[in-house]
């Protein structure tokens, strides 16, 4: 691998909050693995309700997640998003869409399967576990705040 790509996967390491802690060449081996798509301010990457298997990360541009009409989240560069349907198997809990020309990374569970298979796996699972209980933790204090409010 060149000094660029080194630095290029070095960087994606630092900024993408699942690559986090990889290895330049472990991040090139997830980047090849999967394909970079590109949507257009206003479109939609998935609707609530639809089965999904692919999970995504924002390499530009900012995707919005809405639970029916209400935003919920805005996913910027390093975000990751759709991870929730590709764990579980069930049907996507929120519709995302491109609130500007957006790029992302895209890996469908046949490719984290295979990627899975490596010792890559056991960071990245704990990246994605740790991104989860984040926006966990921020919904159990949003849902707190609500109880409190409607008790007043």
């Amino acid at each position: 691998m060149s000094k660029t790509d080194t630095d290029k996967y070095k960087r994606y390491a630092e900024r993408v909050r699942i690559f986090n802690g990889l290895e330049p060449e472990e991040v090139e081996y997830i980047i090849h693995h999967g394909k970079s798509l590109v949507y257009a301010e206003g479109k939609t990457v998935f609707h609530e309700g639809m089965l999904g298997s692919n999970l995504f990360i924002v390499l530009s541009g900012e995707i919005a997640i809405y639970n029916k009409t209400e935003m919920i989240a805005k996913c910027r560069v390093g975000d990751a998003f759709g991870e929730m349907a590709v764990l579980n198997h069930k049907p996507r809990s929120a519709t995302a869409v491109a609130l500007q020309d957006s790029k992302l990374f895209t890996l469908d569970e046949r490719q984290i399967n295979e990627i899975l298979e490596k010792h890559v796996a056991v960071r990245l699972l704990l990246n994605i576990i740790h991104v989860i209980s984040e926006r966990l933790e921020a919904a159990n204090a949003w849902n707190a705040a609500l109880r409190k409010q409607a008790k007043q």
